[in-house]
């Protein structure tokens, strides 16, 4: 099964970052982070993913500053703040069994 947990939107309209929580049934669950572009014919395609194992996203959030109780201070001012972004549904896709 696979949840998007967000979309991260790119400066472009034709390119965003998509996060995804993976759960397969026969093995443990993963994130993993999709570079897609989108085409007119096809829709939104996956260029390239990276997969990360939980102690890799762990050490992520950790080396980013966001653990609980600490703030982003390691990182410049403009990594704090968030620019609002278009209206995105979110999409689940799920396998049958």
């Amino acid at each position: 099964m696979e949840t998007v947990l967000t979309t991260l939107p790119s400066a472009t309209e034709t390119e965003r970052l998509l996060l995804v929580l993976v759960q397969p049934a026969d093995a443990g669950s993963r994130v993993e982070l999709r570079q897609q572009s989108f085409s007119k014919s096809i829709g939104w395609f996956t260029q390239s993913t990276v997969n990360m194992e939980p102690g890799q996203v762990a050490a992520l959030r950790s080396a980013l500053g966001m653990t609980v109780g600490k703030s982003t201070s390691r990182l410049p001012r403009e990594f704090s703040t968030v620019t609002p972004a278009a209206w995105q549904p979110r999409v689940v896709h799920a396998d049958s069994a």
